[in-house]
């Protein structure tokens, strides 16, 4: 019965006609051009958004938290540490706005008469701010990835070139310019109270200044350019060290030898690049559907948040973020699995995890 009731909900809910954006626009009750009707939209955003993506969301900011505390402990001098401590920070506050995100999106909210346009507030306080986080790490990966390819060109001089310092201050270009490109948003778009005539009621939403559509072609292409480049760069990277990796390995087993002291800095350098691997490689696979959708955002202009295909928009980007989500939140895991080292400090730090040692 409750079930029944929830879906009944929904179905009002998608055919209740909502004034959005522009005072004088009104959304129809149902577009026979979309490919998804405003009922199945509606369903897949609260199953996408609050049901799923808010577990997700709840996992990972506990995982990052973990993540953080164990790689302090360690301590950040090597450039591993630093690298994966900045992008756990960076998963960790993209997690925090996903949550308040998921919120803004869910249906019921509607139904409670609120004076707050939650479909238009969640853009500027949620929606963007995550996809910032998201490619932060992104680019935080391109870096791991790209110095563990020096490491493989140049395995002598690795440490000379990578200093503490050097990584750094890449580490923070790369929280600057992913931030740097969503300044003029909040220059033009802000949030105020608006009237609806068709509700005749007033509502937090969000105001425009002139020249929005400009800034909003900019922020698409800047988005689309930033998020291909980190993507390219990691597939790249990837292969590299898969390839590599594979060598190394043929080339043990080709070479008999004794447990020498250089055998042992060897595993342990494998490791560190099977791990950097692992990240990338689900990295690549949560990232794709965004840049499918940061494609289809510069060159269908149906494909869009106000757009003749509005309904799959928002669809295909549930999707988009229940992916980030789950790859900001993962790491947790193959840290766990993929580094001994980390697992000994984090059950070292958190002595009542030793009990739950079988089930991680």
């Amino acid at each position: 019965m409750v079930c029944s009731d929830n879906f009944v909900l929904l179905w009002t809910l998608s055919n209740t006609s909502v004034c959005i954006g522009d005072t004088d626009q009104e959304v129809d009750e149902m577009d026979s051009d979309e490919f998804i009707s405003d009922f199945a939209r509606f369903v897949i955003i609260f199953v996408n958004h609050v049901i799923l993506d808010m577990c997700v969301c709840v996992f990972g900011i506990v995982g990052n938290c973990l993540n953080i505390t164990v790689f302090l402990k360690q301590g950040l001098r090597t450039s591993v540490n630093l690298s994966l401590c900045a992008m756990s920070l960076s998963d960790l506050i993209g997690l925090i706005f996903q949550v308040w995100h998921n919120f803004c999106l869910n249906p019921y909210l509607e139904q409670l008469d609120l004076p707050v346009d939650f479909l238009e507030v969640q853009v500027l306080t949620g929606g963007c701010p995550n996809v910032v986080m998201t490619r932060i790490t992104g680019w935080v990966t391109m870096f791991i990835t790209a110095e563990r390819c020096l490491s493989v060109l140049t395995p002598l001089n690795v440490r000379r070139i990578v200093t503490f310092e050097r990584s750094m201050v890449i580490l923070l270009l790369c929280y600057s310019i992913n931030l740097a490109f969503f300044l003029p948003r909040y220059a033009y778009d802000y949030l105020s109270f608006i009237f609806y005539p068709a509700l005749n009621k007033t509502k937090l939403a969000i105001g425009v200044r002139d020249g929005e559509e400009t800034i909003v072609f900019f922020l698409n292409l800047s988005h689309f350019y930033l998020s291909i480049i980190a993507f390219v760069v990691v597939v790249m990277n990837t292969a590299i060290l898969v390839v590599s990796l594979r060598r190394k390995s043929k080339w043990r087993k080709n070479v008999v030898s004794n447990k020498s002291q250089q055998d042992v800095l060897s595993s342990r350098e494998n490791k560190t690049m099977a791990l950097v691997i692992m990240v990338a490689t689900v990295l690549i696979i949560c990232y794709t559907p965004g840049v499918v959708c940061a494609f289809l955002e510069i060159f269908d202009p149906d494909f869009s948040f106000y757009a003749k295909q509005e309904n799959v928009y928002h669809v295909t980007w549930s999707f988009c973020f229940l992916f980030n989500s789950i790859n900001a939140s993962i790491n947790v895991l193959v840290y766990y699995r993929m580094s001994s080292k980390y697992r000994s400090t984090l059950l070292e730090t958190f002595p009542m995890l030793k009990g739950k040692k079988a089930k991680i």
